[in-house]
């Protein structure tokens, strides 16, 4: 059996990162901090913008190839008492160049609330890069 060790792994050019073939790994992925005004950490992701109550465009550093990709988002939420307690948050809409999320509750009505985050959420993107 061989074993490979290495600290850094780089492209023949010796700075472009390793294009990853015949594997899957998450091409974005991003938490988007409380109110939505930042990313506190983030992978492929420059920057996040304020769309409205409740609605955010995440922008990729580098283009999906085409929307034919999944992105999920999850919410990092503590239940509390009281009315309009589930909060959730999901994909908009998709683009080569940006993921667009919403926020928000389903009232005692079953009708969708915007409702800007109160808590951390998640955007994970998997597909193939442009």
């Amino acid at each position: 059996m061989s074993e490979l060790r290495a600290d850094t792994i780089t492209a023949s050019d010796g700075t472009s990162p390793v294009t990853l073939t015949k594997q899957s790994a998450a091409k974005a992925w991003a938490e988007i901090a409380a109110g939505g005004a930042s990313l506190p950490d983030s992978f492929n992701f420059s920057s996040i913008d304020d769309d409205g109550t409740g609605e955010y465009g995440l922008n990729y550093t580098s283009a999906m190839g085409s929307v034919n990709y999944s992105a999920n988002a999850t919410l990092t939420f503590s239940h509390t008492s009281g009315a309009n307690n589930v909060r959730l948050v999901c994909v908009e809409s998709k683009a080569t160049s940006s993921v667009e999320i919403d926020s928000g509750y389903i009232d005692g009505n079953g009708a969708f609330n915007s409702y800007d985050l109160e808590t951390n959420a998640s955007v994970t993107v998997q597909g193939d890069l442009a």
